[in-house]
């Protein structure tokens, strides 16, 4: 039986339905909803960045490039991607400005010269008007479609500085208002034109070790002035327990993105209490107490301390072969785990260098012989294959759980003596290529039908797409890493999008290894070799089923 449906999504319905139906809107919205929802599933989530971070990335990429930091190899393959994905870009500009971008990208950009001057200035005029354009776009008569519109408003808003919670919840006040798309449109612009504000988040703690080694900072508060100021920010009586608190200042752009600003602070706080010597009984770290007051002067909201910030890095195998707590004898791929582990509860230095330094272990051999001389790019070249090898099975699996007809049809029927999740994927590729849809309710599983109809039909074209996407995300990661490790940098402008883009492709493909090595005894070269043949053959005679790239 299908679960309620909630009240957003009833909304949404309501909108691509009946004699006033805008599917195309009801698409872009619900899309919307996915990309800034932190429980979304690895497949539907926003695997990338704007395109105006991607220039500001390859800004600050020439700095390091000059101190050499990055190859040069690394800047030109970036400026390669950014000209690829600004040329179908809606957002970046008429034919002239499209001109001189692409002059810029291919002069590769050398740090101090007349064209990285110039690359600064065309950020500026893209970024200047961007969502403008999409909305023009909208209106014109060759519309773009839904599926890129709404990555690249997501991409851009998350961009600016703006969190997930307050993004999803701008949209689901779009939908509940019953607003249109040019409407939507029109707000996004407005956000992304808007500023930081100061927040003030007050952080009690449970328990703090050495307690006295924080009483003369200026943050600090006794437990009594953390619950008058609590008391006096909302106005309600009443008081909760706690040793003290701090209360932090920060600049962001909405209450949970200071709600996060604070949690990475709260990381490095219990990160640096390790360094003292723990002689009494009692609480040996401290201990938040799992919630924040976050006050912007006017108004006061209680929310959630999310230390683990919502990466989103799965590895659901372990826990589907029952081997979660099996780490009695470790093998190379308990290692790797170990090390990405820091992707979903680390402070973003420790997590990118963790997760990169799995996906290094277990995708580069010594005997591949020249493939070592750049190894950090087939390292994330193998990852992406692997990725997007898995995404067709992923969401084919899903789809097949949520088809759900009034009256039980052939292949309900079928799904349900289906004995694997591959079996249940084929039946319903076969059903989406012979032009049948699914009994589907959620608009986020019609959306997702929608994208696997393009795979069944073109899947070369199709996953090439995609595995493009996943690259960008894994390469990203690796240049991420190298400034952190070799430029000991953790400001990048790309640093908190890193994390957010690639943590659950990595988890996804850590996922699949896993899986592999649990259920088949296959190792991770050897499952991304078939993941690269699999995709260059897919859709010709002897390529393999969508559904089976791993297999």
């Amino acid at each position: 039986m299908s679960k309620p449906l909630d009240p957003v999504t009833v909304h949404i319905i309501a909108a691509s339905q009946g004699a006033d139906a805008d599917p195309y809107s009801a698409h872009i919205f619900v899309r919307l909803l996915d990309f800034f929802s932190d429980t979304s599933p690895w497949q539907r989530r926003l695997w990338d960045t704007g395109t105006v971070l991607a220039l500001r990335e390859l800004d600050e990429a020439s700095r390091w490039r000059e101190r050499n930091v990055l190859s040069t190899s690394a800047v030109s393959w970036l400026a390669d991607d950014i000209e690829r994905l600004a040329g179908r870009d809606r957002g970046v500009g008429e034919k002239e400005l499209r001109t001189q971008l692409r002059a810029t990208l291919r002069s590769g950009v050398p740090h101090g010269s007349r064209h990285h001057r110039t690359l600064a200035q065309l950020t500026d005029l893209v970024q200047d008007g961007y969502i403008a354009r999409w909305a023009v776009a909208v209106q014109g008569s060759s519309r773009p479609s839904p599926e890129r519109l709404a990555r690249a408003v997501a991409s851009h808003l998350l961009d600016c500085g703006y969190s997930m919670g307050f993004l999803h919840r701008w949209v689901s006040g779009h939908v509940y208002g019953g607003h249109s798309l040019a409407e939507l449109l029109d707000s996004a612009g407005a956000l992304a034109h808007g500023s930081a504000h100061s927040f003030e988040v007050m952080v009690p703690f449970i328990a703090l070790p050495k307690m006295e080694l924080a009483q003369d900072l200026p943050q600090w508060r006794t437990a009594g002035q953390v619950n008058e100021w609590i008391q006096d920010k909302t106005k309600s009586p009443g008081g909760i327990l706690t040793c003290g608190g701090f209360l932090y200042t920060v600049e962001t752009r909405d209450t949970f993105g200071a709600a996060d600003a604070v949690a990475e602070t709260v990381d490095r706080l219990i990160a640096r209490s390790g360094y003292t010597r723990k002689r009494t009984r009692g609480h040996k770290i401290p201990l938040p107490l799992g919630t924040v007051w976050v006050s912007s002067g006017t108004d006061t909201e209680k929310i959630e301390l999310r230390r683990e910030h919502g990466r989103g890095a799965f590895v659901l195998s372990l826990q589907a072969e029952r081997r979660v707590y099996d780490v009695a004898e470790p093998t190379a791929l308990d290692d790797a785990l170990e090390l990405a582990a820091s992707l979903n509860f680390g402070s973003p230095g420790p997590a990118i260098s963790g997760g990169w330094a799995a996906i290094e272990a277990l995708l580069i051999s010594s005997a591949d012989g020249d493939d070592t001389r750049d190894r950090g790019s087939v390292a994330a070249d193998r990852m992406a294959a692997l990725v997007a090898c898995s995404w067709p099975r992923g969401e084919l699996t899903s789809l097949a759980h949520r088809h759900d007809p009034e009256e039980p049809d052939r292949l309900a029927l079928a799904l349900a003596s289906a004995a694997s999740n591959r079996e249940r994927a084929l039946l319903v590729a076969e059903s989406l290529k012979s032009g049948r849809s699914l009994a589907l309710t959620r608009p986020t599983d019609i959306a997702a039908q929608e994208r696997m109809n393009q795979v069944v039909k073109d899947p070369r074209r199709t996953l090439n797409d995609v595995s493009k996407h996943i690259t960008t995300a894994m390469r990203r990661l690796y240049r991420q890493r190298n400034l952190l490790m070799h430029g000991g940098s953790t400001n990048s402008v790309a640093l908190q999008a890193t994390l957010r883009t690639a943590a659950p492709l990595v988890g996804a493909g850590l996922d699949r290894i896993t899986h592999a090595a649990l259920t088949d005894g296959i190792g991770a070269l050897s499952l991304a070799s078939r993941a690269g043949l699999n995709l260059k053959l897919v859709g010709g005679t002897d390529g393999r089923h969508v559904a089976d790239l791993l297999e």
